[in-house]
């Protein structure tokens, strides 16, 4: 892991001392004139060597889709890009706009030969072991590819004879990416810097709103994070809603600039949760929906959720006691508040009456509501398994039927220590639902009472009967199996190296198939029939943004 120094003048000659580590993001924010694009060449000098810049005035189009420069030239035109920046005038001037554009392509066209050199050269040296290990890490066009099916970008990019880069749209023919659009041009160089950027790089990037609507670049800079944990980033923007969609990033928050000298008022907030009332006031114009979840935060979660739902943002709160109290207070303000929210929570022991209570409010309780009630759902494994069937010589339904076997042996094993995970779980969500207000408090109603062994009773006979039946979906989705070899009996049973391994393949899946995105939302169509006209609206909203 890298440190990196972003290090300033404050006023009153203070020296304001920040830094940021590899697998990070902070966003700095500001009106214009409060000197954001200076404070981005200060923090590129003071990293020289270790950082790539992508500045707001950046090129977005493209000459031709072909590699224009040779290797020799790659290399003596980075230095002399480097150079360059190190000037003060390249904060808003770049004599090599279009040389920057066609080294991006070069490394990323590179990098996707190596990678085809690797399995070739192991290939003809006989180590099939190897050319299968090569070929089960995705190469760096299919990365990208990923990504920008995540961002809500619908095209895919594949290099053609030549090494040109052609894109492609649906079943539609290839063409140049010189001809794709302005935003999808600046996103696929935004990606292709940062896929081929050098290891513990630290990575400036100016403005990455530029031509993209929200719904794409949002998700476009969580996905990057995900995929570059060993960069750290520091984004540069006028849109001060896009920190909110982030998880863990801190934000640097620029008032005022002066000249001469150089000097910064600034705020410094480590989490964007706590972000002031000045930039919520910011926000009021910038209308969007929520979708709180139960949870920690897992960057995982969120890209599922985006890729079901991939215009409403989506913010894991910790328990159904913190999802109601913010859905029910938002939704009580809606009419001058820029949050749309709605809820998804564990639907537990809740009754009928109380469900429809809930979702009256926007709140669904669910037995699914955790990504590994969506990854490793029945009907998602059994996708998973035609996937992988004909590639690696699985039986479908004898695999099946292993997986299952597997999952119920696991859960047997450790079901005493989940059923008690849970019960503990159960007992501080309902000490926060029972605890007094201060009325009740001063009226004398301050008395408790909660029987654990009742809760434990009734949890040991759910979790026998689920085990009987043989019910995998409800037994994942309502106990804590992340912490036995349940889910890792489903990666290595479908020839995945790890569970990560396998979710990617699942968010892959998702990406690619809208017949299986489907599939997900019906096992969670209550929330689908929530969220539907954002659905449908959002196709709609793209081609007009």
């Amino acid at each position: 892991m890298s440190v990196f120094r972003l290090n300033f003048s404050g006023f009153d000659d203070q020296n304001i001392e920040q830094s940021i580590e590899s697998g990070h993001i902070m966003f700095l924010v500001g009106e214009n004139g409060t000197g954001k694009s200076t404070l981005m060449h200060k923090f590129a000098t003071q990293n020289t060597n270790r950082v790539r810049r992508i500045t707001a005035h950046r090129q977005v189009w493209l000459s031709s889709n072909t590699i224009d420069i040779t290797p020799t030239a790659r290399e003596q035109t980075q230095q002399n890009i480097n150079n360059r920046d190190q000037q003060t005038d390249s904060r808003w001037k770049d004599d090599h706009a279009a040389q920057r554009a066609q080294v991006t392509i070069f490394d990323l066209v590179d990098v996707e030969n190596i990678d085809a050199r690797k399995i070739a050269e192991a290939a003809r040296s006989g180590e099939m072991n190897l050319v299968k290990y090569l070929a089960s890490i995705q190469s760096p066009m299919s990365n990208m590819n990923d990504i920008l099916k995540i961002s809500n970008l619908d095209i895919k990019i594949r290099v053609d004879e030549g090494s040109k880069l052609i894109a492609e749209r649906g079943d539609l023919p290839g063409y140049s990416i010189a001809e794709l659009s302005d935003g999808e041009r600046n996103a696929l160089l935004i990606i292709a810097n940062v896929l081929t950027a050098p290891s513990d790089t630290l990575i400036l990037l100016d403005e990455p709103e530029r031509h993209l609507h929200r719904s794409i670049v949002s998700p476009l800079l969580s996905t990057l994070l995900a995929y570059r944990e060993d960069c750290a980033f520091v984004i540069f923007t006028h849109d001060v809603s896009l920190p909110m969609d982030q998880l863990n990033a801190s934000c640097l928050l620029v008032r005022s600039y002066s000249h001469d000298p150089q000097q910064w008022e600034t705020d410094y907030i480590e989490s964007v949760e706590e972000l002031d009332n000045e930039i919520a006031i910011a926000l009021l114009g910038s209308r969007r929906s929520i979708l709180f979840i139960e949870g920690d935060p897992s960057s995982l979660d969120i890209q599922i959720y985006q890729i079901l739902y991939p215009n409403v943002s989506v913010k894991p709160v910790g328990s159904c006691i913190v999802v109601e109290r913010i859905v029910k207070g938002l939704r009580s303000s809606e009419e001058n508040h820029w949050v749309s929210a709605y809820g998804i929570i564990d639907r537990d022991n809740r009754s009928d009456e109380d469900c429809k209570r809930l979702e009256s409010n926007g709140v669904i309780a669910l037995k699914e509501y955790s990504v590994e009630s969506l990854c490793y759902h029945p009907a998602v494994i059994e996708i998973m398994i035609l996937r992988v069937s004909d590639i690696n010589g699985i039986n479908s339904s004898e695999a099946f039927s292993k997986i299952i076997s597997g999952v119920l042996s696991s859960i047997v094993e450790h079901k005493d220590r989940m059923i008690s995970r849970l019960v503990e779980r159960r007992i501080k969500d309902k000490l926060l639902y029972d605890a007094p207000n201060w009325k009740e408090i001063l009226n004398g109603k301050t008395n408790i009472s909660i029987s654990a062994d009742e809760i434990l009773a009734k949890e040991a006979k759910l979790i026998e009967e689920f085990i009987g039946e043989e019910d995998v979906g409800s037994l994942i989705s309502r106990y804590p199996v992340r912490e036995t070899p349940a889910l890792e009996c489903v990666s290595q049973s479908l020839g995945y190296q790890s569970q990560s391994n396998y979710e990617q393949a699942v968010r892959k899946m998702l990406s690619d198939s809208e017949k299986d995105r489907k599939i997900l939302r019906n096992i969670i169509s209550p929330v689908s029939d929530l969220l539907s006209t954002d659905v449908e609206q959002f196709d709609a909203a793209i081609v007009e943004h």
